[in-house]
């Protein structure tokens, strides 16, 4: 089982955005603070050039990775016995991330100023996480207590995940349901790696194999799925206050260059603020 969710969810967290603004609005040499702006998407301010700072890089990464996962699982799927066909869980798991597939592609297209409708990001990003929620509902036949215990677990995730999405429909510069989403996404990345080790172990050493029938089984992977969840808000954690260390030296440095303070600022701001008005029609 391949995602993309465990490679990208950090960078798309709002942290970042977040950080910067706090960090403008706490030093006292900066006249105009920032406020804080959702999207579903940011910029990438570690890139050299600010061409490439205002590019939609997260949006095409996504695009980049879901295109491997899809030829993946087509290559690996495919047989051409009794006539050529793709697997069916092949089939699933391409369905799955199709509408993180399509989202990205419309946060570019909002990018560039095609006039969609105010907060279509936001909805997509609802409608990414119910289709994978759905294709998760029908994924669990026929299997045994472990594996299916593995996805209703994910499947939980999965569900805040489309919580927070949807409330972020219709609070979209709300820090914290940005966050809760961030985090429930970050989530499913972490747990489908646990997910790969369990279900397809790469050893026959006894101590790291399941027993797929077991009751005992189930409850260590319920504990491992509690420590996932305060690992992660860990993780989140850590990058607040690397960034935090981060930007407030970057304002520091450069407060005494009101033009550099400006491009900074100008530079953070953009993946475009993807609710302004006059890149939506009303």
């Amino acid at each position: 089982m391949i995602d993309e969710n465990g490679l990208i969810q950090i960078c798309r967290n709002g942290y970042l955005d977040w950080t910067y603004c706090t960090c403008n609005e706490s030093d006292s040499k900066t006249k105009s603070p920032n406020t804080f702006r959702g999207s579903t998407t940011y910029s990438c301010q570690c890139l050299p050039s600010k061409t490439l700072r205002r590019a939609p890089i997260e949006s095409i990464l996504k695009i980049l990775i879901t295109s491997i996962h899809f030829s993946i699982e087509l290559i690996t799927g495919y047989d051409a016995n009794p006539r050529p066909h793709i697997g069916d869980e092949n089939a699933h798991h391409t369905a799955m991330l199709f509408g993180f597939f399509l989202g990205a592609w419309i946060e570019i297209l909002v990018h560039f100023k095609v006039p969609f409708p105010k907060r279509t990001t936001q909805i997509m990003g609802f409608l990414a996480f119910a289709i994978e929620g759905l294709m998760m509902v029908f994924h669990l036949h026929a299997r045994n207590m472990v594996d299916a215990h593995i996805h209703q677990l994910l499947g939980v995730t999965i569900v805040c995940s489309m919580i927070s999405a949807l409330c972020e429909c219709y609070n979209p510069n709300n820090f914290w349901l940005i966050v809760s989403r961030s985090y429930f996404a970050l989530m499913q990345g972490t747990w489908f790696i646990q997910a790969a080790y369990v279900i397809w172990p790469k050893t026959t050493n006894p101590l790291f194999l399941w027993d797929p029938e077991s009751h005992r089984s189930v409850s260590l992977l319920t504990m491992s799925y509690a420590y996932h969840l305060a690992g992660n808000a860990s993780i989140l954690i850590m990058i607040y206050l690397f960034v935090y260390k981060f930007f407030s030296a970057s304002v520091r440095i450069n407060n005494d260059d009101e033009g550099d303070n400006e491009e900074l600022a100008t530079d953070y701001k953009l993946i475009l603020n993807l609710n302004d008005e006059e890149s939506c029609i009303q």
